[in-house]
């Protein structure tokens, strides 16, 4: 590999983790001298996200998967178009139904997917 290519694959797989300073214009050193971006502190309001959704499977014991949608506009058109996630929650007493619309908390992670415990049912199914 030519130099020229070393830093190329060097601002490839580093420019996501860091930010680089413009350093001494002219020398490869300073380009390639990392500078640790500035790290945000979540404040309170920021930290327990609570989300609204419907539980689309309960198969799991002491889990439900919930599907939150929300509308946002396409970048180009400007018309609103429905996007949705899939959350699995943690459901303790299995007390989610499919088709049951509930708030989910977001919490600590409690299994490689579980980020959210399950709120409240605001409304059960039929």
């Amino acid at each position: 590999a030519t130099p020229r290519d070393s830093e190329r694959r060097y601002s490839r797989t580093m420019s996501a983790a860091l930010t680089f300073s413009a350093g001494v214009v002219g020398t490869r050193v300073a380009a390639k001298a990392p500078v640790a971006r500035r790290q945000v502190v979540a404040t309170p309001a920021q930290a327990a996200q609570e989300l609204l959704g419907k539980v689309v499977s309960n198969a799991q014991d002491k889990t439900a998967v919930v599907m939150v949608s929300r509308k946002v506009p396409h970048p180009r058109y400007k018309k609103l178009v429905n996007k949705s996630k899939k959350f699995a929650v943690h459901d303790e007493e299995n007390s989610a139904k499919i088709g049951d619309m509930v708030y989910i908390n977001q919490c600590r992670p409690l299994s490689k997917h579980k980020r959210f415990t399950l709120g409240e049912v605001v409304r059960a199914a039929k």
